[in-house]
């Protein structure tokens, strides 16, 4: 669904990104753990295109969507070539990034209608759906302040559903978020990994990736440095490096 060859990111003199290589196959729900600055969410913005990579190349789904050598671009896409690409990944940010103008349901529909020129009356009935996934059909006509930051989450993993996507991308959704409103975001997520949803995951939470993840990777300094299942990350750690995260964060 999702692969990654020799992935480069500077910012002007700071590489963040150092030579990644990452497969992610359909079904996975792979987990991206390590310290603050270790390129965790920048390789993900990257996944779609958010950041462009300063070499590199970017498959989605067999089909090369980044190919960066030297700074040159080899694909040359329009942006909307690029945004037709884009449709297949879902984001959910740290910070809801809800448009705070609209209602949760217009918060909905919007994309699908603008993006994907869908009928208006199929993207509201499919917003509602939505909606009662996540567990928010009576919040339709409220607006995002209205809303605790865990409620606001759901919208956005909602809104995020609303394109349809093949793979949903999450940048840390629950860092933002008091303690008591993690666990509500995190179920919505559990359910779905069960439907089989393809899912890149940036978090530091320990036992969603345990439970959750069937691969997790531990980065730092712009490297993959350990990957595996679960039970081989937190339970067998080979790398040093590993050992030393795990031990002080796992107190």
């Amino acid at each position: 669904m999702i692969k990654l060859e020799n992935l480069y990111k500077s910012f002007d003199d700071l590489e963040v990104l150092k030579g990644i290589n990452l497969e992610v196959k359909a079904g996975e729900v792979v987990c991206i753990i390590g310290p603050s600055g270790s390129g965790k969410s920048t390789m993900l913005r990257c996944m779609n295109q958010l950041e462009t990579v300063t070499s590199g190349k970017i498959y989605i789904e067999n089909v090369l969507v980044s190919h960066i050598e030297e700074g040159k671009d080899l694909l040359k896409f329009t942006e909307k070539e690029a945004s037709k690409l884009r449709t297949n990944l879902g984001m959910v940010f740290q910070r809801f990034n809800l448009f705070p103008h609209l209602t949760v349901l217009e918060n909905l529909t919007i994309a699908p209608k603008l993006v994907k020129n869908e009928n208006e009356e199929e993207t509201k009935k499919n917003a509602l759906v939505l909606l009662g996934r996540v567990g928010l059909s009576d919040k339709k006509d409220e607006y995002p302040s209205k809303l605790s930051g865990g409620q606001q989450q759901r919208v956005a993993i909602a809104r995020a559903l609303a394109m349809n996507p093949k793979i949903m991308l999450f940048d840390e959704p629950t860092s933002a978020l008091d303690p008591e409103l993690v666990g509500e975001v995190l179920e919505v997520m559990k359910k779905l990994a069960d439907e089989g949803m393809t899912m890149v995951v940036v978090t530091h939470e320990m036992g969603f990736a345990r439970e959750v993840g069937t691969r997790v990777i531990f980065m730092d300094e712009g490297q993959i440095v350990e990957e595996g299942s679960p039970e081989d990350i937190f339970d067998h750690p080979q790398m040093d490096r590993t050992k030393s995260f795990l031990n002080k964060i796992l107190k």
